[in-house]
């Protein structure tokens, strides 16, 4: 059996490989009080001598993929950025796209918990865009065949963006739902 995220996606299940991309990128309290429960579990918990996944059947692999990529904005432009990803820099072909998140850092002050070493500096603000493709021939054929490291940055970039691919190797499926529509604006 082999692990199918658009069929996840069709019945609004969250994929595991969402929490880690949230995870990579700091997600915020709200998020995880939103997939853990707040005082009595309403499931019982899962036996932590559970037999491993091959006994079970369950996949141990996946094709599914997360890209993270970090961008840093010249301060003062970070509309212009953010106007720019939703409207401008599309995904033509979504089939192969699961999910994709433009994420701002949320505050230290706040949510003291947060060590993430992010870039950060008075002269730019620093922007995660969080993709899950089903495969990374999806990611190619749609976003990774343009990627052209010896581009210059765009006006609003500070510096060159900074990307990584990863290959989940273990993942959770929660019972919250990705949102239901494209944030407003987004095209």
């Amino acid at each position: 059996m082999r692990f199918d995220p658009a069929a996840l996606l069709r019945r609004r299940a969250l994929p595991a490989v969402l929490a880690a991309g949230l995870l990579v990128a700091g997600a915020s309290a709200g998020v995880a009080d939103n997939l853990a429960p707040a005082a009595q579990p309403s499931v019982p918990a899962v036996d932590a001598t559970a037999a491993p996944a091959a006994a079970t059947g369950a996949p141990l692999s996946t094709d599914a993929r997360i890209v993270v990529v970090e961008w840093k904005i010249k301060k003062g432009h970070e509309q212009e950025f953010l106007d720019y990803w939703a409207t401008k820099s599309t995904v033509p072909d979504r089939s192969g796209l699961i999910a994709e998140f433009m994420s701002g850092q949320e505050s230290r002050e706040q949510f003291p918990w947060i060590n993430w070493a992010a870039a950060e500096s008075g002269d730019y603000t620093t922007f995660y865009n969080i993709g899950i493709w089903r495969k990374a021939d999806d990611f190619m054929g749609q976003i990774g065949k343009y990627i052209d490291n010896n581009r210059p940055p765009m006006a609003f970039e500070a510096d060159h963006r900074h990307r990584v691919f990863l290959q989940p190797l273990r993942w959770r499926i929660g019972q919250a739902s990705l949102p239901a529509q494209d944030a407003q604006g987004v095209k």
